[in-house]
C-alpha cells in the first residue's frame, strides 16, 4: 500500500474516532495510535491527558497522555502528537521533533524540580503523571517520550535516541507515518528487536544446540549477569513475553533470595538458580575456541524467568551490587516467524506450569477467544426498518485484527467488508473484559486499566482443583454463547452512548477528565440499583433496538453525576482520582448512595426470576451448540486427514490402544466418521488429539505421517 493511500485511510479512522468519542482530530489521532500500541512493550497501557501551559522561564509545556510507570523495568512513557490535516502532509523536520521533544521535556523538568503537581488540579490525568513523577522519581530507570506524527520524518534527523532531563534517562520514540504504517500492516503486536551483542562489549553467549525439529531449534546457554542486566536496562520490558510482563508486573518486588547470592554467593548462582527460558526468532553464531557462542538475536522474548531478571537489574541498578562471577542459565528456542504466534504463548504457558501460574497470564489464545470470534462472524443484528444490510459486531481475537482484514481489500470489497462489519461495531478482548466487569459491578477493576482488568476478567476460567484447563473450558463454554455475545455488544451500546453522554455535559456538569471510570462507575451503580429491587437489565432489548434508549441515558446521566462526585471526593491521606477509582472502598461509598428508579429504568428492565430463567434456557442452547460445534470439529478433521494421519504417527501406539485405538480408527474414514453418533466419542476423540499434540503429534494437511 502506498504512503498515500494509507494516509487516507488513517484520516477516515481519526474522523471516526473524533465523532464517535468527541475529539478533536490531534487527540483522535493519538488516541487511535496509542490503543494500537498499548500491547507493545515499549509502550503500554495509555491514559489520555491533556494540559498546556507556561512553566518557568516562559517555556512551553505540552502534553497529551502518559503511560505509568511499569514495575518490571520502571520506565514510564509521555505522549505528544502532531497531526496534520493535509493530502500530502510536510516533511517532520529536527526542528519541529525538537520542539515537541522540548514540551515533553519541560513538562518532565518541572515535574521533577518544579513542584508542577502543584500547579495542576487535582482532578486531572495530568496531575497523576506530575505527582507520580515527583514521588517516584527514584524509581523510575527512564521515561520514554513519544511523538506521533502523520509527517513523514526527515531523512536528515540524526539526534542521539537517549539524554537526561533533571538526572533521570529519557529515551525518545518517534512514530512517523511511515512507522505508523508499518506498525498497521504487521500482523504482530510488537516490533521485533535485533540485538547486537557487540554493542554491550560482550564476546557472546555460550551455548550448545539441545535440540532440532521442524520449525524449533533450541540451545543451552549461560549468560552473564551484567550482560543479562545491560539487555533489560536497555530494552527494559520488551524482553518480556506480554503475559509474562503483564504478570510480574501485577507482582511486582524484587526476590531477596537472589539479592542474598548476588551479594555472598554470586559464584553459586547459577547451580541455586532455575534459570529463565527464551524465545527468538533467529541467532546469528560464531565460534570463539571450541565454544559457540551467540552474536546477534532477533526478536528475544523471556517467555519464564522475568523475575529473576528484573532483580538482576535492581541488584546492580539499585543496591550497587557487583555481577562480576554471576552465570545465568538460559534455554533459547529458536521459533521460525510462521510458528511464533501460536508457539510462543504455549511455550511461556508450559514454561511457567511449575509456577502455578494462572490461566489468566497465559489467556491470548483460549478457546473462549475462538469462540466469541466464531459467533461475531455469523452473528447478525436484528433488522431494523430502513436498513438494507443486516451487519454483524466482530470480535478482534488480536490488536489490530479488524483494520488488518481490510487494509489491502480493493474498493469493492471494502466498502463490502464496512456494510457488514461497521467500524463502530467492534468489540476487542480488553473491550469486551471491560464491559463483563461493569455489568458485574466492578467499576473499580475496570479503573486498573484494560490488561490488569482483563486478567481480573481471565481469572474465571482458571482451573479448580483437580479439574484441567479444558475441563473448567468445557463446564463455563455453554454460558458463553450466543446470548452472551449479544450481551456484551449491548454493554458496548450503552458504554458509547454513555461516553457520548458525558462528553457532551462537558461546561455543565461534566468537569472533563476521568470519563472513562465516570461511565464505568454509573452504568455499574444502575445495574447494582436495579439488583436490589429484584430486577436486571433487559440487554436483550438493547441489542433488539441496537441503541440506547434517550430516557434510560437520562437514568444513566443521574448516575453519572453522583459517580463524578464520588470519585472527585477524595479520602483524607489521598491525592490521586485515578488511584481513588481503583479501590473498591470508592465503589463501596458510591453503591451504598440511594438511587430512584424511574419508569424508564424499570421498562429497560425485566425481573430476576425472568432472567434466571432466560439465563438456563442460554446454557440449555449452548450445551446444544458446542455438541454441534465438536461434531463439526470431529468430521472436518477426518475430511481434512488429520485422524488418519494421527493412526500412522510412529508414537501412536505409546499413546493411544485399546477401544481409544479402535475409536480414532473409526473416525479415520470420513464414511465412518459420519457415523459417530454420540457426544461421548466426541469428547472422547478431542482428549485424544490434545494429548497426543502435547506429546509432539503435528499434523500438516496434504503431508500423511510425522516423525
Amino acid at each position: 500500500m502506498e504512503d498515500s493511500e494509507f494516509l487516507n485511510e488513517l484520516r477516515q479512522m481519526v474522523m471516526r474516532r473524533g465523532e464517535t468519542s468527541n475529539l478533536v482530530d490531534t487527540i483522535a489521532f493519538v488516541s487511535e495510535v496509542a490503543e494500537r500500541l498499548e500491547e507493545d512493550p515499549v509502550f503500554g497501557e495509555f491514559i489520555l491527558a491533556e494540559d498546556s501551559r507556561q512553566g518557568a522561564k516562559n517555556k512551553q509545556i505540552k502534553l497529551h497522555g502518559f503511560t505509568d510507570i511499569d514495575e518490571s523495568d520502571g520506565t514510564l512513557s509521555m505522549v505528544i502528537g502532531r497531526w496534520i490535516d493535509d493530502d500530502e502532509p510536510a516533511i517532520l523536520t529536527t526542528a519541529d521533533v525538537d520542539q515537541l521533544r522540548g514540551w515533553l521535556e519541560n513538562f518532565a523538568a518541572e515535574a521533577l524540580d518544579g513542584g508542577l503537581d502543584e500547579k495542576i488540579t487535582e482532578s486531572s490525568p495530568a496531575y497523576q503523571l506530575a505527582s507520580t513523577l515527583r514521588r517516584k522519581r527514584a524509581s523510575i530507570s527512564c521515561i520514554r517520550l513519544h511523538i506521533f506524527s502523520n509527517q513523514p520524518l526527515s531523512r536528515a534527523y540524526k539526534r542521539e535516541s537517549r539524554s537526561e532531563v533533571c538526572g533521570t534517562q529519557t529515551e525518545i520514540h518517534i512514530w512517523d507515518l511511515q512507522r505508523i504504517k508499518a506498525l498497521y500492516e504487521s500482523s504482530r503486536e510488537r516490533e521485533m528487536l535485533q540485538i547486537d551483542l557487540d554493542e554491550f562489549g560482550s564476546t557472546g553467549i555460550a551455548c550448545i544446540e539441545a535440540s532440532r525439529g521442524e520449525g524449533l531449534q533450541s540451545f543451552l546457554c549461560v549468560i552473564e549477569g551484567n550482560l543479562l542486566a545491560d539487555l533489560f536496562d536497555r530494552y527494559g520490558s520488551r524482553l518480556l513475553e506480554g503475559n509474562v510482563r503483564s504478570f510480574l508486573g501485577m507482582k511486582g518486588g524484587v526476590n531477596k533470595g537472589i539479592r542474598k547470592t548476588i551479594q555472598d554467593a554470586p559464584h553459586l548462582f547459577f547451580a541455586y538458580n532455575n534459570g529463565i527460558a527464551a524465545t527468538a526468532a533467529s541467532v546469528t553464531l560464531d565460534s570463539i575456541g571450541s565454544t559457540a557462542r551467540i552474536m546477534k538475536i532477533s526478536d528475544l522474548q523471556i517467555v519464564n524467568g522475568g523475575q529473576t531478571t528484573a532483580s538482576i537489574l535492581r541488584g546492580k541498578k539499585q543496591d550497587r551490587l557487583n555481577l562480576a562471577g554471576v552465570s545465568v542459565p538460559m534455554k533459547l528456542t529458536v521459533v521460525a516467524s510462521n510458528d511464533a504466534h501460536d508457539l510462543i504463548p504455549k511455550i511461556a504457558e508450559f514454561a511457567n506450569t511449575q509456577n502455578k501460574v494462572a490461566i489468566a497470564d497465559f489467556f491470548a489464545n483460549h478457546p473462549f477467544h475462538r469462540k466469541m470470534e466464531e459467533i461475531s462472524r455469523r452473528l447478525m443484528v436484528p433488522a431494523r426498518t430502513g436498513i438494507r444490510v443486516q451487519s454483524k459486531w466482530f470480535y478482534e481475537r488480536s490488536r489490530g485484527q479488524y483494520q488488518n482484514e481490510r487494509l489491502y481489500l480493493s474498493k469493492a470489497k471494502k466498502d463490502s467488508f464496512d456494510l457488514q462489519y461497521p467500524s463502530d461495531q467492534v468489540i476487542n478482548k480488553t473491550d469486551l473484559a471491560k464491559y463483563d466487569n461493569v455489568l458485574h459491578e466492578k467499576p473499580y477493576w475496570v479503573s486498573l486499566g484494560a490488561q490488569k482488568n482483563f486478567m481480573k476478567f481471565a481469572t474465571k476460567f482458571s482451573s479448580k482443583g483437580d479439574q484441567t484447563e479444558a475441563q473448567r473450558w468445557e463446564e463455563l463454554s455453554p454460558d458463553f454463547g450466543d446470548t452472551y455475545y449479544q450481551n456484551i455488544a449491548a454493554m458496548a451500546i450503552l458504554w458509547k452512548a454513555g461516553e457520548t453522554t458525558v462528553s457532551a455535559a462537558k461546561g455543565q456538569w461534566y468537569e472533563g477528565d476521568y470519563r472513562p471510570q465516570i461511565v464505568a462507575y454509573a452504568w455499574s451503580f444502575i445495574f447494582h440499583a436495579l439488583r436490589k429491587a429484584g430486577r436486571e437489565p433487559d440487554l436483550k432489548k438493547v441489542w433488539e433496538q441496537q441503541e440506547a434508549n434517550q430516557g434510560f441515558l437520562q437514568v444513566f446521566k443521574r448516575a453519572a453525576v453522583l459517580a463524578q462526585r464520588t470519585l472527585l471526593e477524595l479520602p483524607e491521606g489521598s491525592s490521586n482520582v485515578g488511584e481513588w477509582a481503583k479501590k473498591e472502598l470508592c465503589w463501596g461509598k458510591l453503591s451504598a448512595i440511594p438511587f430512584r428508579l424511574d419508569t424508564t429504568a424499570i421498562e429497560w428492565s425485566i425481573e430476576k426470576n425472568e432472567h434466571k430463567s432466560k439465563a438456563r434456557d442460554a446454557r440449555q442452547q449452548g450445551i446444544q451448540d458446542d455438541g454441534i460445534s465438536l461434531q463439526q470439529q470431529i468430521l472436518m478433521k477426518a475430511e481434512n486427514g488429520y485422524w488418519q494421519a494421527l493412526m500412522e504417527w510412529r508414537s501412536i501406539e505409546i499413546h493411544v490402544f485399546g477401544p481409544d485405538l479402535d475409536l480414532l480408527r473409526r473416525a479415520s474414514s470420513p464414511g465412518t466418521a459420519v457415523r459417530l453418533a454420540t457426544g461421548r466419542e466426541w469428547k472422547r476423540l478431542r482428549e485424544i488429539s490434545d494429548r497426543c499434540e502435547a506429546e509432539g503429534f503435528r499434523h500438516h494437511e496434504n503431508v500423511v505421517g510425522q516423525p
